[in-house]
Formats: C-alpha cells, sequence, structure tokens
C-alpha cells in the first residue's frame, strides 16, 4: 500500500541548532549583538547580577517586536527575515543609514540557549503592547518529546511594571510542558511518556537530579526581579522600544566573569574563559577604519557586572587601541584589494613609510559570480619581538608587549561588525604560525603580535559565508582565494621589508641598536649621576665634623707659629714642614671634587661643607708659606741639603698616596676579574638554561618540533643582546683605560652639560602625574555616579510627601549638575578620549563658548566664529583638540581685559587653510616671540604658570598638525594676538 508520511522533528532539534551549535560562550554573545544591530539598535548592553542565582540582561533599544513578530518571526526558524531580499522599513530604521544584515539563517537567536538555561525575553514595538515569553531550554534537551508538543508561553500587556505580576502565569504555563495542561489528552500522555524515559535514562548515565525536577523546582519569583530589570532603558522610559532577554542559570563562562579572584591567581579554566571573553567581545567593531571603508554605524555595545550594587565594566565604548595606535606601530601595512587580488596601498617599515606599494596575485584569478571574492580593504601593523631590534622607545616597545596580550589579534569585520573566529589565538585561520614554525626569521608575522583587521562587506563579498556555527568561513573556492591573495602579501612585505629575507633589514637593526647604545648611555649616565649624589652625600655626613675639627687645628697651630718672630732650629723648621705637607694631604682627603652641576637639595649642605674645606687649603697654604720663607732664611744648612729634605719627604709622602691607590686597585682588579669570570661562565650557561626545557618537553611531547625551532631561534636573539650589553661594558672600560681616558672626569662632564634638561623632565614628570591623579578620580567618580543616579531615581519612582519630594529633586539637581560638570570636563583629561572621531568647526565653538560663557558675560567679551570656520571638519581624537583652543582663549580673554580697546573680541576664522585664534589684545612681543611656545615661559602677572602654549603645541604634533604665530600686520584678522593652526586633513568644504 502506498502512503506519504511526513518528519517527525524531536525538540532536541532546537538544542542542536542553538546550544550545540554554537561555537562558545562569547560567540554566542555577538550572535545576540549582531540581532540587536539588525533590530537597528544604537545600543546593546549585556549586564551580569552575582546572587544565589546568576542572571544576565542583555537589552538593546532596537525597533522591538510585536505579538504577532514575536510569534511569526522569532518563534519560526530560518525565516524569511534573513534573506536578502528583506528590508527594514523606513520608519523602524530610527534614524539610522540602511545597515546590511549580519543574520543569515534565521537560527542566532536560539544562541541565548548557551548561556543560561532559563529566558524570558520581553519586547516592545513603538504603538503596540508589550509582548514577553518566558523559555526553559532544558525542555528541549528531552529527546523524547517532540517539538509540536512544547508549547511556548506569550503574554502581551500595556505597562513594562505590568511584567512582574505576569511571571507566575508564564511559569505556570510553562510547566505545562511537564505535567500537561489537561486540554489534550494525547499530548499530555506523550509528555509523560517522554519524561518517564528521560528520567529513567538520566539514572542510568548516573545523574543524581533528574532535570524534570530541576525545571519543577524553579522558583521563578526568586530568579528574575526589579534589579535585572531596571538595566533595560525602556523600563526607565529612557525609550520607547527595544527588547530585553533575561537568562538565568548561566552557563561556567558567564559566572567567570563575575568572578572577583585576580587573574592571576584564578585557575586554567577561569583565566581561559576570562581571557576569550574579552578577546572576543571587547573588539566586536571595527576599531580600525576611516570614514570611507566599510564600518558600522552608531552601534555601541557594552559588558558590565554587578557585584551588588555597584558595577564593573568588563566592556564599554573606550578603545585603548584604536587605529591611531595601530598606525604608530613601527610595521604597518594599509591597502585595498581590488576584485582582481592586485593590494594598492602604503607600507610602514621601522617607521618609514613606503607609499604607492603594489603586491600582484600570484596567478590571474578566473572567477564566476559564484566564486568570486570580492574587493576588500586590509590594516595591519606589528612590532619588533626583541627590544634590541625594535625601532620603538622601550617604554613604547613594553606597552605594545603588555596590550598584545590583550588585544593582538588579526581579525576579519563584515560591514564594521566581527566575523567570528577570526583572530583569537586559537584560530590561525591564514596559517600565519604555520609558517613561522618553518622558519621564524623568514616568515617575520606572528598572530601574538599583530594588530589589525581585514574589512569586508556583505554587498562586495557574498561568497564569504559563515559556517552555521560561526567557526568561520565556509570553505569553497572564494574563501579559499581570499585566503591565498591575503597570504601573498604577508608573504611579500615579509620578504621585500621584514623577514631575514629583506635585504635592508640587518643594516636597519644596526642602525637601531647603535641608537639603543646611546640610550644605554643615556641610562648609565643617570645611574652616574645618582652614584656621586651618593657620594657626596655619604662624604658629608662622614666627614662633616672630622673636617671642622681638622680645621681648628690647622687654625691652633697657625695661630702659634704666626705670633712667633723665629723659631728655634732648622731641624724644628723641617719637623713643622714634614707635619704642614701631611696636614695639606689630609685637607685633600676631604675634597669631594669633581661635583655635578646642580647638587638639588645637597647645595647648602655641600656650600657650608666646601667653606670648611676652603678655610683649610687657606690656612695651610698660609702655613707653607711661613715655614718655606723660614726655611730659606735658615743658615745652619745649605740650599742643596734643605732642597734633598724636602724632596725626601714629598717622595715618602707620594709613595705612601701609591702604595694606598695600589692597594685599593689592586683588590679591585682581583675583585672585578673574578666577576668577570663568573659572568662569563653566567652567559655560558643561560643558553643552556634557557632552552633545556623546551628540549625535554619535546621528549615529552609536549610541544611539536616546530615550536621548539622557533624558541630556540628568539632566544638566541634574545640571549646574543643580553650577553653583549653585559661584556661589551667591561672591554670597552679597560680599552679606554689602557688609552689614558679618564671615564670618571668624562662622565661627570657629560652630566654636568645635560643637567638643566632634567629639570624640565622632572617638572614635566609632576604635570603628568596631576593629570594621572585626576584621570583616576574621574574614573571613580564615573562609578559613583551610576550608583547615585539609580539609587534617587528609585526613590524618585516611590510616594514621597511634598516636602520629601521637593529634597529629592534638589538632590537630582545638584547630582545630575556634578555630573554634567565632569563629564563636560572629560576630554581635557590628561590622556583624554581614546577615540577619533569627526570633529566641526561648530563642535569646538560650542564647547568653548559652553566653558566661557559665563566669564565672557562679565567681562562684555564678544566671542564670534565665521562661517568658514564653523563649516571645517577634522579627524581627531577630542583630547587633542579641545585643550588647544581653551588655552588659546583663555590666554586671549586674558589679554583683552587688560587691553584699553572699545570692543573686546575674540575670533576664530579659517584663512588660506589655516584656522585663526585672534583677539583685540595687546599681542605678543617680538622679544617673546622665539620662546613663546616653550615650556614655563609666561608673562602673565597672575594665574600663569607658562604650559599653556606648549601643551598646545606638544597636543597638535601628537596629530600632525602645526601652530605658529601671525607676525605679518597685514595678515592679522583682528589687532592683537593671531595663532594660526595647520590642521592635517582639514575639511572646509
Amino acid at each position: 500500500m502506498r502512503s506519504s508520511v511526513s518528519f517527525q522533528t524531536r525538540a532536541r532539534t532546537i538544542d542542536h541548532l542553538g546550544r550545540e551549535q554554537i561555537a562558545d560562550c562569547p560567540t554566542a554573545i555577538s550572535e545576540l549583538w549582531k540581532n540587536a544591530y539588525d533590530a537597528y539598535a544604537q545600543k546593546v548592553e549585556l549586564h551580569l547580577f552575582d546572587g544565589d542565582i546568576s542572571v544576565a540582561a542583555l537589552v538593546d533599544d532596537g525597533h522591538g517586536m510585536s505579538r504577532d513578530e514575536f510569534e511569526s518571526k522569532w518563534l519560526t526558524i530560518g525565516t524569511e527575515s534573513k534573506t536578502s531580499e528583506f528590508e527594514i522599513a523606513l520608519d523602524d530604521r530610527n534614524g539610522l543609514q540602511h545597515r546590511a544584515k549580519q543574520g543569515q539563517k534565521g537560527i542566532g537567536r536560539l544562541s541565548s540557549a548557551a548561556l543560561g538555561s532559563l529566558l524570558l525575553i520581553v519586547s516592545k514595538r513603538t504603538d503596540h503592547k508589550f509582548v514577553a515569553a518566558l523559555i526553559d531550554w532544558r525542555l528541549f534537551e528531552n529527546p523524547y518529546l517532540l517539538l509540536q508538543d512544547i508549547r511556548i508561553p506569550i503574554t502581551d500587556f500595556e505597562l513594562c511594571h505590568n511584567l512582574i505580576d505576569e511571571l507566575p502565569n508564564l511559569f505556570d504555563q510553562l510547566m505545562g510542558n511537564v505535567w500537561g495542561d489537561g486540554d489534550d489528552e494525547g499530548r499530555d500522555k506523550r509528555l509523560n511518556e517522554a519524561w518517564k524515559r528521560f528520567e529513567e535514562q538520566e539514572s542510568l548515565d548516573g545523574k543524581e537530579k533528574s532535570t524534570k525536577d530541576e525545571i519543577v523546582n524553579t522558583l521563578i519569583s526568586d530568579v528574575f526581579s526589579e534589579r535585572h530589570f531596571d538595566k533595560w532603558p525602556l523600563w526607565n522610559n529612557d525609550t520607547v522600544q527595544g527588547t530585553a532577554m533575561f537568562m538565568a542559570n548561566l552557563n561556567d563562562d558567564l559566572k567567570y566573569q563575575l568572578s572577583k579572584t585576580p587573574i592571576k591567581d584564578a585557575d586554567g579554566a577561569e583565566i581561559l574563559a576570562r581571557d576569550r571573553f574579552f578577546q572576543t567581545l571587547s573588539n566586536f567593531t571595527d576599531p580600525f577604519s576611516k570614514e570611507d571603508e566599510p564600518q558600522s554605524y552608531d552601534f555601541i555595545n557594552s559588558v558590565t557586572a554587578w557585584h551588588g550594587k555597584f558595577p564593573k565594566a568588563l566592556i564599554d565604548e573606550a578603545r585603548e587601541f584604536d587605529i591611531a595606535t595601530l598606525e604608530s606601530l613601527e610595521h604597518v601595512i594599509e591597502g585595498h584589494v581590488d576584485a582582481d587580488g592586485y593590494f594598492k596601498g602604503r607600507v610602514k617599515v621601522f617607521g618609514e613609510w613606503y607609499e604607492n606599494y603594489l603586491v600582484k596575485p600570484k596567478v590571474p584569478y578566473k572567477t564566476r559570480r559564484d566564486s568570486a571574492f570580492g574587493e576588500f580593504h586590509i590594516r595591519l601593523g606589528t612590532f619588533e619581538l626583541q627590544i634590541g631590534s625594535t625601532s620603538l622607545p622601550d617604554n613604547l616597545h613594553s606597552t605594545y608587549v603588555e596590550q598584545a596580550e590583550k588585544y593582538a589579534g588579526f581579525r576579519v569585520y563584515r560591514d564594521g561588525l566581527r566575523v567570528m573566529p577570526y583572530g583569537r589565538v586559537d584560530s590561525d585561520y591564514f596559517e600565519v604560525e604555520f609558517r613561522r614554525s618553518k622558519h621564524a626569521g623568514r616568515y617575520f608575522w606572528a598572530n601574538r603580535r599583530m594588530f589589525g583587521r581585514i574589512a569586508i562587506t556583505r554587498e562586495g563579498n557574498p561568497n564569504l559565508k559563515d559556517k552555521a556555527g560561526r567557526e568561520g568561513f565556509i570553505e569553497n573556492k572564494a574563501s579559499k582565494l581570499f585566503r591565498e591573495i591575503v597570504e601573498n602579501i604577508l608573504l611579500d612585505v615579509a620578504d621585500k621589508h621584514l623577514g631575514t629575507k629583506s635585504p635592508n633589514r640587518k643594516e636597519t637593526i644596526n642602525d637601531i641598536k647603535e641608537q639603543k647604545e646611546i640610550v644605554k648611555a643615556e641610562a648609565d649616565r643617570k645611574t652616574l649621576q645618582t652614584k656621586e649624589r651618593k657620594r657626596i652625600r655619604s662624604s658629608i655626613d662622614k666627614n662633616s665634623t672630622a673636617l671642622i675639627t681638622h680645621v681648628s687645628n690647622i687654625k691652633n697651630i697657625y695661630d702659634t707659629y704666626s705670633q712667633r718672630e723665629s723659631l728655634n732650629s732648622l731641624d724644628e723648621l723641617q719637623k713643622l714642614k714634614i707635619e704642614i705637607d701631611i696636614l695639606i694631604d689630609k685637607t685633600r682627603s676631604y675634597s669631594l671634587t669633581p661635583i655635578p652641576n646642580n647638587l638639588g637639595r645637597l647645595e647648602e649642605d655641600y656650600r657650608a661643607y666646601r667653606k670648611q674645606e676652603l678655610q683649610a687649603k687657606e690656612y695651610t697654604n698660609e702655613l707653607s708659606f711661613f715655614i718655606n720663607k723660614a726655611i730659606s732664611e735658615a743658615t745652619e744648612k745649605t740650599d742643596t741639603e734643605k732642597a734633598q729634605e724636602a724632596y725626601r719627604s714629598k717622595v715618602a709622602s707620594i709613595n705612601a698616596s701609591i702604595t694606598k691607590y695600589a692597594s685599593d686597585g689592586k683588590a679591585m682588579l682581583a675583585k672585578q676579574t673574578g666577576e668577570f669570570d663568573s659572568l662569563i661562565k653566567e652567559c655560558r650557561e643561560r643558553y643552556k638554561a634557557t632552552t633545556f626545557e623546551y628540549l625535554e618537553d619535546l621528549k615529552l611531547e609536549k610541544i611539536t618540533l616546530n615550536e621548539v625551532l622557533d624558541k630556540l631561534d628568539e632566544d638566541q636573539e634574545k640571549i646574543v643582546i643580553e650577553n653583549s650589553q653585559k661584556l661589551s661594558p667591561y672591554v670597552t672600560a679597560l680599552t679606554l683605560i689602557n688609552e689614558q681616558i679618564d671615564l670618571e672626569g668624562l662622565a661627570i662632564y657629560s652630566m654636568n652639560e645635560t643637567m638643566k634638561y632634567r629639570q624640565e623632565i622632572n617638572r614635566l614628570h609632576a604635570l603628568a602625574q596631576l593629570g594621572i591623579t585626576v584621570e583616576i578620580i574621574g574614573h571613580e567618580i564615573e562609578g559613583l555616579d551610576m550608583t547615585i543616579s539609580r539609587g534617587v531615581n528609585l526613590i524618585a519612582s516611590g510616594e514621597l510627601s511634598d516636602r520629601q519630594r521637593q529634597s529629592c529633586d534638589d538632590v537630582i539637581v545638584a547630582q545630575q549638575s556634578l555630573s554634567d560638570k565632569w563629564r563636560f570636563l572629560s576630554p581635557l583629561k590628561l590622556s583624554g578620549d581614546k577615540t577619533s572621531k569627526q570633529i566641526s568647526g561648530k563642535d569646538i565653538f560650542s564647547y568653548t563658548n559652553t566653558f566661557f560663557k559665563d566669564h565672557f558675560t562679565t567681562q562684555q567679551i564678544n566671542f564670534t566664529a565665521t562661517n568658514e570656520f564653523l563649516s571645517l571638519s577634522i579627524w581627531e581624537k577630542p583630547s587633542n583638540i579641545y585643550p588647544v583652543f581653551i588655552n588659546l582663549i583663555n590666554n586671549s580673554q586674558y589679554w583683552v581685559e587688560r587691553n584699553e580697546v572699545t570692543e573686546k573680541q575674540i575670533n576664530l576664522d579659517v584663512r588660506d587653510q589655516e584656522v585663526i585664534i585672534s583677539d583685540s589684545g595687546p599681542g605678543v612681543d617680538k622679544d617673546d616671540l622665539e620662546q613663546l611656545f616653550t615650556l614655563f615661559f609666561t608673562r602673565k602677572q597672575r594665574g600663569g604658570r607658562g604650559i599653556g602654549l606648549y601643551l598646545c603645541k606638544q597636543n597638535l604634533q601628537a596629530g600632525g598638525h602645526k601652530i605658529r604665530y601671525e607676525t605679518l600686520p597685514e595678515n592679522k584678522k583682528l589687532l592683537g594676538a593671531n595663532f594660526a593652526i595647520e590642521f592635517k586633513g582639514m575639511n572646509n568644504a
């Protein structure tokens, strides 16, 4: 008998498509964030809450869903809403420009099952009711349930706070999937049989508590509360639409993010989970794109962990490593790859840019529509691993080494959003580490110190499709060619410029090493300066009392003999001469020369000590003169006999001095010979000790041969440099001594020559410390402000008396005022905003006018800007721009107030592609122009520290901009001071 039947779908299919399909927890979160992006959300937040039952809230301000859309789309797997033909209506785009769809298969929503077992989803579309559903994903783990037998409880309501009342009913309906509802006898029978069989299976598997019991024993009232709901902007009436997903019984990866254990003290599983979480989600949107390159638009994502009432930002919108940081690396590739595989762009090598750089494809590619890889953009940077080879300053190199631990990775972004898993430690899609294991020197690139990305688009690269579980691109011809092209670019740059095959690498590194030696010499100078100051302080403390006694003894002798008209005999004179010579030698032993120019706090003590030393020399000189004269006048012996006796006395004194130097020198040489032999032995053993562990691990098959060879190469380069730094100073010092060069005198002369620069650096360090202090306090205030704001708003939402209402309103106004002020000043912090953005002249004028508004009104200063200025546009960090205008306008208002003019004016204008800041003050004196931008120069009678113009110039130079003072009268806008700024890349449309 012929017949036809339909597929029977088990409930576990949902578990396969969702929790089991997704790669890991961060990938699941990224899928939900992409859904929020597709819903035209401007902000999506993940909040993690501690407690007896851990809860996560993923909330957005997208267009939301009505009940009908929730049932027909969200609860329908593989909907047409993810096909290329589907477009979001203009009314649902929240005023944002078109976004390319990120979802493809309509199953991304199921990834919420990978985060927690219990899901409460709430959504609201404008002009529609709230819709809510409760899902326990553990239902779908039962392999004996049919999918059509599971019913998802749904409700709708008018006000968001009605949700708390609806929760018990939703949970009761959810339990109908365990006990049955009584309205379908066949379904109830199937449910009972399925749960019975599942319990039996779990018992055989050794599970102590059945899944059914875990579901039934859930106390819904203890799971979700207002603490979780009020993080949703819609709950607090901050928006009129959006979607929120509240998940309970979180998986271990999310629980680890709530851990208070310092990362250094955590176990391996926790460290891996926390690192992977940060690496994946901290760079969810492309931080390396410019305006004309693929990027996400108006989309912010964040993760906050809540310990009680106190928040801790795990992921926020601040970018510690952005495009500006990448472009400051010593090696950079950036450019465009066309549809034929040709790379055209530029390359930076050891800090030097090579423009119009071309890389041809390995072979001409013949592709069809279904195999074309499409155009894409690449921006990638790295740095030398060994500090002896890098062109970067040591402190900056150390910073990049630290940042590599958190932000390194070669990623792929589609329309500005991250494509998983590229860029993670466990991903080597472009076979960077595979090639490096063959020859680390030639194949220069290394994943652990690469920063950057490839930018593709859904429209331009339609054949680069994600696998269902987001484990990378589907393997097809397009993805294979795409990978081959990228690998070819990396190989080309490595062979021509960076790897051992490069013709110029060795010469460049030698030049860098020479510069490093200069830097080391400076460090040695600092060490010597510290040593000299310590020597002087120690000598003063040790010898001051003895020197005073010594001076007193010499004075007594001087007073005794200077008052006598004659001495008894020549023998007495000769004895006195010997005694004076001994006193002279002793006076010389108290000398502190050579002396650094700047003794700092030692200056006063040294002057007092030096006065005593000079006094002793004066007395001994007088006594020598007196005795020599008396000896020359004596007639008991001939002049020759007198000279011979003086000579013998001097020789004895000199020999005694030499004997002391010889004794000290031989002891020091013996000590140094022993230390030098020990150092040589240590250097010989260092490489063996370092690499022994690798060889042992290879024997135990813990690591591969390629990894061992890689480590051997790296350690050899590192230890050769270290040995050179340790042994070379000995050889150099002995060579200079052999050539009779006074090392100490030479070093102290060099130290004295550069002392004045040290003073300026110390002042700059003090200034930087002040900025850091403000930064730390501001960060703490931000966390406290969030807590205060939520607490006050919660109080205000309750029933209050008129008097309490007035007091509460006063607190809110004061708190908002304080919050506005510290937020307003945030771009002026020393570190400033780390994110570059488009800044218009209108933004600058509005900011500065708001900053000085009250003062301008009080002093009747007319602050204006021309249309040309208001329409200008620059791409820069606010922290590099706003402080410049604040300083310049602050200077202008100071001098305008002190100039006798009819109208006090300050004007912002643009002329010949330069921004002009002018005023009606007295202007700058010609004699001051040369030092106008130097540190600590000021002509202000009060309130001036002489750092404003210096910092203006430094801030602008950081972005490649220039500032000057206009001296030609015909080029001045107003008759007073006129400063001209040339902004790199300024657009004045």
